[in-house]
C-alpha cells in the first residue's frame, strides 16, 4: 500500500471515530444537562478532555511537548473560539429536540463552506446552490412537523443554534492549522484545549459565586459522572484531536463534509436513550443530506476531470 493511501485511510478512520464518538456527544449530552448547569458542566468536560490529552502527548512526544509555543495572543483566541463553540453548541443542544438537532446538523457541511469563503476567499464547491435549497427544503419538512404536532416537539428553537456553532468550529479549525509551526495535530489539540478550559474554568466559577450556576460537584450519582468522564474523553479530547488530523489530511472544508456521519450516529445513540425519531424528522433529515450528498458527488466528478 502506497504512503499516501496509507495517509488517505488514515484520515478516513479517524473521521469515521469523529463520526461516532461526536454523535454519541448529542444525547448524552441532553441527558446530562437535566443533572449539571451548562457552563460548570462544560468546564469540567473540558478539562477531563485537556488531561487525557497531556497523558497522551507526554506518553508520545515527551515534556517538552506540553510547552505553549503559540503565542499569548494566539493561545487565548483559541481557546475562546474552542470554548465558545462548546458553550453555544451544548445551548443548543438543550433548548433542542435530539433526533432534529441531528437531522440539521447534516447542513453543516455548508455552513462549514460559507466560513471558509468568508475567511480564505475560496470558491464554493460545484452544487452548493443546490444543496442549500434542498438543506432549506429539510429545515421546512422539520418545521412544518412541529406545526403538525407529530409526536414530541419536532423542533424546540435549539436546533439553529446547533447548526450555525459550526461556523466557530470552521474558524477554530482553519486558525488551528495556520497558527503553528510543524506541530503534530496532538500538540494542537492540546494547547487549544487547555486554553478553552481557562475560558470556561473562569466563567463557570465567576457564575458559581455570583449565583448564577450551580456547583457541578453536588451531583453525587456515579453514572451520571461515568457518562460526563466518558463524553468528555471520547468526544471532547479525542474527538477533537482526531479531527485535527482528518482536517490537515483532507482539509477543513472536506472534513466538513464528512460531519455527516455525525447525525447518522447521533440519531443511533438518541434512540438508545429514548429518543424515536417521527416521521418528519426522517423525512427533513434525508431531504437535507440529499443536497450535501449530491454537492460532494459534484465535487468528486470535477476533481476526477
Amino acid at each position: 500500500m502506497s504512503g499516501e493511501r496509507r495517509h488517505l485511510l488514515g484520515a478516513f478512520a479517524a473521521m469515521v471515530f469523529v463520526g461516532a464518538s461526536w454523535g454519541a456527544n448529542l444525547p448524552v449530552t441532553k441527558v446530562l444537562l437535566e443533572h449539571f448547569d451548562l457552563i460548570p458542566m462544560t468546564a469540567l468536560r473540558t478539562a477531563s478532555a485537556v488531561v487525557v490529552l497531556a497523558i497522551l502527548l507526554l506518553l508520545i512526544e515527551g515534556g517538552r511537548a506540553l510547552r505553549i509555543d503559540v503565542g499569548l495572543q494566539r493561545f487565548a483566541w483559541l481557546g475562546l473560539m474552542m470554548g465558545s463553540f462548546f458553550a453555544i453548541y451544548t445551548l443548543g443542544i438543550q433548548f433542542s429536540n435530539p433526533i432534529s438537532a441531528a437531522a440539521v446538523q447534516v447542513a453543516g457541511p455548508l455552513v462549514a463552506a460559507v466560513t471558509v469563503r468568508q475567511v480564505t476567499g475560496a470558491a464554493f464547491d460545484p452544487g452548493f446552490g443546490v444543496a442549500l435549497a434542498l438543506t432549506l427544503l429539510g429545515g421546512a419538512i422539520l418545521v412544518s412537523g412541529s406545526f403538525a404536532g407529530a409526536g414530541t416537539v419536532t423542533l424546540g428553537g435549539g436546533e439553529i443554534v446547533v447548526l450555525l456553532s459550526n461556523a466557530l468550529w470552521t474558524l477554530y479549525s482553519l486558525k488551528a492549522q495556520a497558527w503553528f509551526d510543524r506541530a503534530s495535530q496532538l500538540h494542537r489539540t492540546y494547547v487549544a484545549s487547555l486554553s478553552a478550559m481557562g475560558w470556561m474554568a473562569l466563567l463557570s466559577a465567576g457564575l458559581i459565586a455570583a449565583g448564577w450556576a450551580r456547583s457541578p460537584f453536588g451531583v453525587s450519582d456515579p453514572w451520571i459522572w461515568g457518562q460526563l468522564l466518558t463524553v468528555a474523553v471520547l468526544a471532547s479530547g479525542l474527538g477533537g484531536f482526531f479531527w485535527n488530523v482528518g482536517a490537515s489530511r483532507l482539509g477543513v472544508a472536506v472534513a466538513s463534509l464528512w460531519v455527516n456521519l455525525v447525525p447518522f450516529f447521533a440519531i443511533l445513540w438518541s434512540m438508545a436513550y429514548g429518543f424515536v425519531p417521527n416521521a418528519y424528522q426522517i423525512l427533513g433529515g434525508l431531504v437535507a443530506l440529499s443536497g450535501v450528498v449530491y454537492m460532494q458527488w459534484r465535487k468528486l466528478r470535477t476533481t476526477h476531470r
